[in-house]
């Protein structure tokens, strides 16, 4: 008997494994993009904008305009907060937020800037599997209204870029009309004020001859009148010298002296005396001042010809260089203006072009070049945030696993058991008790098999490992779930039979897959399966492990729930079972016919 139950449960794996993964890659082929608009999507503007006044970029908000507008995916304008709070509890399927700095960054493209302005898309794959996928094709689909809205940003930064240099440029070419109109300014100031200037001192200077002219003829008169004077001098010399002449002083020396020897105190001999003397002074000093006079090597003669002359030539000189000096102070002043005039227009020349130069684009060396170049093609790149990734055997298929072996191994474990035909009027019904037994069988097995399987899974084939908010709460849901999906089992292969049960039960297994919202997001789905979204228990297993892993409310109304449906279940399955035996009570009464064989689907002790 343990041989042929072994036998039976490697049918059923055989038979059912192939049978879901054929159903779930038919699936998978499903092309949900017609119906991504109603896809719920959280858009976060965290953008505070850039610069003030007519300069401010407000780019996050045009960004996030653009994509609402858009209706490319189901866009929602929310704050951080909500968002985020929206995709933990399984109301948003991913998360776009746009960064604080999204406009700096783009306003600064062409200066400061050396990476894109990201854009982070943060996905959830506890939630749901294929959002992920769905959500990176989309974005990039709709790369172009991203672009859209940050395309005025950043060509309008290159054009204004261009545009100050153009205008640095204007400026300088204005301060080197300014230059030029200085440059004139001194060269008629050098025709018309030096130049007639240095003509007057040219006239200055034929004066100066002129004087020269007058004082050679003053000197002529003063050296007449000097040699008039000289004359003179002489004749009072010689007349003296004559004088003196005539009367022997020698002799009248000596007498003197035997007189004064003879009347030592005779006093009018001493009158005598100084009169000798004082006509020999007058003699020598008459003949010095006739000298000085006329002789033209003596101190005084000579020294006031030299005095007259270079006084008369420095008067007339003196005068004369004023007067062009005059003049040359006026085409001075005239040569200073325009020098001022060139100043200013060089200056204004210099900072024009240094302010073109500090406005315009400082795009460096060839690498940094091509590196811009790429960067104004794709200003805005994307970030992919996962708060669990499923890809890669990442933890966030955790959850898929986990609901998906809930159902199918008490399937499996059913299908282990040995069948029986479905129930006929000629059929003995199974008894409640060998019902009660089967299911708690199933169950048992079924919860240490899906413990097992989920224990290997977790710890050996996801990295990381899942790490969710309350693991208690995972024990419980996946006990719950097992629990459920024997009981609604059970229903089935009560009702139906072995095989009937069993296709029955895959079928439905398959149904809830595709609708239930953790693998293909419902919205996207067909509307019957939208339908069974509402209705299929695995929706409600999917929203107690959303809670569970992700630790937001709604655990204990799911869980609440799932108990509900597997008492329920449980006691369909029990009201079957009797309506069978008193159905076959009823036919089968005493004098019917004999009773049939029964074959009970049970445990073969």
């Amino acid at each position: 008997m343990q041989r042929s139950r072994l036998l039976r449960l490697i049918v059923a794996v055989v038979v059912t494994i192939p049978l879901v993964i054929s159903a779930i890659y038919m699936w998978a082929l499903w092309d949900p993009t017609k119906k991504v608009d109603e896809m719920p999507i959280a858009i976060v503007n965290s953008d505070v904008g850039y610069g003030e006044g007519a300069d401010r970029v407000d780019a996050g908000q045009g960004v996030a305009e653009n994509l609402v507008k858009s209706g490319a995916l189901g866009f929602e304008l929310v704050d951080e907060q909500k968002a985020y709070e929206g995709l933990r509890a399984g109301d948003y399927y991913f998360v776009i937020q746009i960064p604080k700095d999204f406009s700096e960054s783009l306003a600064n493209i062409a200066t400061v800037t050396e990476a894109p302005a990201l854009i982070s898309v943060t996905f959830n794959d506890y939630n749901t599997l294929k959002a992920s996928s769905i959500g990176g094709s989309a974005m990039e689909k709709i790369q172009q209204s991203v672009l859209k809205g940050v395309a005025a940003t950043t060509v309008g930064t290159l054009v204004d870029g261009v545009q100050s240099l153009g205008d640095g440029l204007r400026t300088a070419a204005d301060g080197s009309t300014q230059l030029a109109d200085g440059t004139t300014t001194l060269r008629e100031g050098i025709e018309n004020e030096l130049a007639p200037g240095v003509g007057q001192a040219t006239e200055g200077a034929g004066k100066l001859a002129a004087g020269a002219g007058t004082l050679s003829q003053g000197l002529y008169t003063l050296q007449a009148g000097t040699d008039t004077l000289g004359d003179g001098a002489t004749q009072i010399a010689d007349g003296i010298e004559r004088l003196t002449g005539q009367i022997p002083l020698a002799q009248v020396e000596q007498l003197l002296q035997q007189a004064k020897a003879a009347l030592p105190n005779a006093s009018q001999l001493d009158t005598v005396t100084e009169l000798i003397e004082g006509l020999k002074a007058l003699q020598a000093g008459s003949r010095q001042v006739a000298n000085e006079l006329t002789d033209p090597n003596a101190q005084y003669r000579g020294g006031l010809n030299k005095l007259v002359d270079g006084g008369a030539q420095l008067s007339s000189g003196a005068n004369e260089l004023s007067a062009g000096m005059v003049k040359l102070d006026a085409g001075v002043a005239k040569l200073a203006d325009g020098a001022r005039q060139l100043d200013e227009g060089a200056g204004k020349l210099s900072t024009g072009l240094n302010d073109g130069a500090e406005q315009a684009p400082d795009f460096g060396d060839q690498d940094r070049r091509t590196s811009l170049a790429s960067l104004i093609s794709t200003p805005v790149g994307k970030e992919y945030k996962h708060v669990a990734q499923a890809q890669f055997n990442g933890p966030g298929a955790m959850v898929v696993i986990l609901i998906i072996i809930t159902m199918l191994i008490p399937i499996v474990v059913f299908m282990s058991f040995r069948g029986h035909r479905f129930v006929t009027d000629d059929e003995a019904p199974r008894s409640v008790r060998d019902i009660a037994r089967r299911g708690l069988a199933v169950a048992g097995i079924s919860l240490v098999a899906v413990w097992v399987l989920a224990a290997l899974v977790w710890f050996f084939m996801l990295s990381p490992s899942p790490d969710p908010v309350s693991l208690w709460q995972v024990y419980l849901i996946t006990a719950a779930a097992t629990v459920m999906n024997v009981a609604l089992i059970s229903v089935l292969f009560t009702l139906f039979g072995y095989v009937v049960g069993a296709v029955t039960s895959l079928a439905w297994m398959m149904l809830q897959l595709f609708s239930y919202g953790g693998i293909w997001m419902y919205q996207t789905v067909p509307a019957p399966f939208q339908w069974l979204y509402w209705i299929s228990p695995m929706t409600l297993v999917q929203k107690g492990y959303t809670a569970s892993f992700n630790g937001v409310s709604g655990f204990w109304p799911a869980f609440v729930s799932i108990i509900v449906i597997g008492v329920v279940a449980a006691g369909i399955t029990l009201a079957i079972v009797q309506w069978q035996n008193k159905r076959y009570q009823s036919l089968n009464a005493p004098g019917s016919s004999g009773d049939a064989d029964t074959e009970i689907l049970t445990p073969t002790p």
